[in-house]
């Protein structure tokens, strides 16, 4: 995807989607996400899904590129997540 259309992919994402891939951009397995956002590792897995969708990607290390690549261009909010509770 040309680094043009990253932004652009990212801004699609919703919050908690952003979240998820903050997550998986600092290596977090989906049941430690899920742990720390107090949530199913199921949805995780669906958010996950639909991150990969809204990236065109579909691997998660594809999906962490995107979030460092954005996070480079200081792009559209993307924040390292707070560390965990």
């Amino acid at each position: 995807m040309p680094r043009s259309n990253l932004a652009d992919a990212y801004a699609q994402l919703t919050y908690r989607e952003r979240q998820v891939l903050a997550w998986v951009a600092e290596g977090k397995t989906n049941a430690e996400i899920g742990q720390i956002l107090n949530t199913r590792m199921r949805t995780i897995a669906k958010h996950l899904e639909h991150i990969f969708e809204k990236l065109g990607v579909e691997r998660r290390t594809a999906a962490a590129r995107i979030a460092f690549e954005v996070m480079a261009k200081g792009g559209d909010g993307f924040r390292r997540p707070l560390k965990e509770p």
